[in-house]
């Protein structure tokens, strides 16, 4: 079975708001919603860690949904990584694949999600990437170092599909170590895990400055 964490303790601090950007209300709904509600009719169980002050207005936002006993909402950790620790540790031992996604990224669509998912049958991780099309520097200060070769560079997306044995390897791993990852499977990736690649989804933007509104069409 599957459990879904949707990550939405972050702050927002570089969006500019006084309210964290998922829970903005966009088109009369909140951002945190519009994937809550995609993603819901592949899990089990859903969890969803928040800011303690923010714990009370999600219940009552998702206590309208018709599948809001599947929910549990909780207080988020200090980073997305204890966020994601906490929220494995509030899904039931019969879950043991995990899905973790961005709440803001609203427009993952259901069948990236389930590709995702689908990753699991060969691989104990696996998550969406797109090529990058630009030119990456790689800089010291104000100057260039070098220029990487863009053709084994890839950007990385969420959903992110995990068998739950493993993620919980290397969360432990990484919190003995002291390390902080940016993603879950970088995480993974240091424990000498395969993280196996699918192509992501141009629309799955990443909502963190105020254009980004604009360029998901949620504007």
């Amino acid at each position: 079975m599957t459990g879904l964490i949707l990550v939405a303790a972050g702050s927002g601090t570089r969006f500019g708001s006084s309210v964290p950007k998922q829970f903005l209300q966009i088109n009369g709904k909140r951002i945190f919603l519009y994937s809550l509600e995609n993603l819901a009719v592949l899990c089990a169980e859903i969890v969803v860690p928040v800011p303690e002050e923010w714990i009370q207005q999600v219940h009552d936002d998702v206590s309208k949904l018709k599948f809001s006993d599947r929910i549990k909402i909780l207080k988020g950790g200090s980073s997305r990584q204890n966020s994601v620790i906490k929220g494995l540790k509030a899904l039931s031992p019969k879950i043991e694949k995990i899905l973790i996604h961005d709440s803001v990224r609203p427009w993952a669509s259901r069948s990236l999600a389930q590709k995702t998912l689908e990753g699991l049958n060969q691989n104990s991780a696996c998550i969406p990437v797109l090529p990058i099309s630009e030119t990456i520097k790689e800089i010291d200060n104000d100057f260039v170092l070098r220029t990487l070769e863009r053709s084994q560079l890839r950007l990385s997306q969420t959903p992110q599909a995990f068998l739950r044995t493993v993620l919980e390897q290397a969360l432990a791993q990484a919190s003995q170590q002291g390390i902080t990852g940016t993603d879950e499977a970088a995480l993974v990736e240091r424990t000498g895990e395969k993280v196996a690649i699918m192509e992501g989804e141009h629309q799955n933007i990443k909502i963190t400055w105020r254009e980004d509104l604009y360029r998901s069409g949620l504007g």
